[in-house]
């Protein structure tokens, strides 16, 4: 298969894998946690759970990688996220919750930088470091795609954009992070 096929299809797949995964909570943390009426921390705290998960599997996803190849794993990593969104879809208390955040865990153990990482230096060995730039490159674009277009879902659905009020009460409270905003001063802090 031609090398900028691969690239270009991995590296889609690596923005929705992570964009899915990894940016969700940045957006949909506090929509969860009130429509299940949890807390931001129960919601994040599994979240963290998920990662952890990933880091424990990773050594053997990395295995059965150097065994069988990583096509295979990609691929069933999709499946694997694509369970994990339906049972955070169709969550209706705590432990749904968790149940769908070990899956999303388990899938970014899968499917996120290193399973794919290792898949290409397996094809292409020394010669992996361009495929693996490029990937990175197209995927550092997942929070960027992430974001607004799960905002966009949310408004089409009716709901209200959480997105842009969770980034203005950010700004208004990391003025620091952004000399622009300090120097605007209380126009981002609610006042006049």
């Amino acid at each position: 298969m031609k090398r900028s096929l691969v690239v270009a299809a991995l590296g889609t797949a690596q923005t929705l894998a992570w964009g899915s995964s990894y940016y969700l909570p940045a957006i949909l943390a506090d929509p969860i946690a009130q429509g299940l009426g949890v807390s931001r921390t129960v919601v994040f705290g599994l979240f963290s759970g998920a990662l952890l998960l990933s880091a424990v599997l990773g050594p053997s996803v990395g295995r059965a990688i150097d065994n069988r190849g990583g096509r295979g794993v990609l691929a069933l990593s999709n499946l694997v996220l694509a369970a994990g969104l339906a049972l955070l879809g169709v969550a209706q208390g705590v432990s749904i919750l968790a149940l769908a955040w070990a899956v999303l865990g388990v899938g970014m153990a899968m499917g996120l930088y290193d399973p794919a990482f290792a898949t290409l230096t397996g094809l292409y060995g020394r010669e992996a470091r361009g495929p693996i730039t490029g990937i990175t490159l197209i995927a550092g674009f997942a929070s960027t795609v992430g974001w607004p277009l799960r905002c966009a879902i949310r408004l089409a659905r009716g709901l209200p954009d959480l997105g842009g009020a969770a980034h203005r009460d950010w700004a208004a409270s990391e003025p620091a992070a952004h000399p622009a905003r300090a120097a605007a001063g209380s126009r981002f802090r609610g006042g006049s």
